[in-house]
């Protein structure tokens, strides 16, 4: 059986028969919402570090700020990253070669941008400026998270720029905003 795309293919979004992608079969795919707690949960345990190191755990208000303005972030860099997915209906790699095989379980979304850039670059963005101490070290995870995507076979280095950039700008928004709210 032919691997039709999965929710991937735009022309049957619209209407149209599947086409047929090169490769056969598909690779194993994820559970993309294991992935996506697996994320979550390791900005959120950063920001909890970040929290502790700075000494704002005894602080609940300014502890929830950290919490509240990077969840922001992440969310709204997440549905812009997904309307972009369904925008530019991208394929992945093994799509365009049927010789190549990914290392990690393929998700049956389009590519293009990378949610784990997305996630990961607005993340860590909000954490640089409620850190700047430790900015180069939380920017250094997010493009880590995003190269997982390229080493893993999955992504292409162009997804990866731009879900990071995408990540970074909705997150200089939600921190003008923070800036802004006079919560700070």
């Amino acid at each position: 059986m032919r691997w039709r795309g999965r929710g991937i293919d735009q022309g049957v979004a619209r209407g149209r028969p599947p086409r047929k992608y090169a490769g056969g079969a598909a690779p194993p795919a994820s559970n993309s919402s294991e992935q996506a707690a697996e994320l979550a949960t390791h900005w959120i345990l950063a920001a909890d570090q970040k929290i502790f190191e700075y000494r704002l755990d005894p602080n609940p208000p300014r502890a929830a700020r950290v919490q509240a303005l990077m969840s922001v972030a992440a969310y709204d860099a997440t549905v812009a990253c997904w309307d972009a997915k369904y925008t530019y209906w991208a394929m992945r790699p093994f799509q365009y070669d049927a010789g190549f095989t990914p290392l990690i379980p393929v998700p049956v979304h389009p590519s293009y941008p990378a949610a784990h850039g997305c996630f990961s670059g607005a993340s860590a963005a909000v954490l640089a400026y409620l850190f700047p101490r430790d900015a180069a070290d939380l920017n250094a995870q997010a493009d880590e998270a995003g190269l997982a995507r390229l080493w893993g076979g999955i992504h292409f280095p162009s997804d990866i720029r731009v879900g990071l950039a995408l990540g970074r700008a909705v997150a200089r928004q939600v921190v003008e905003r923070g800036h802004n709210d006079g919560s700070h």
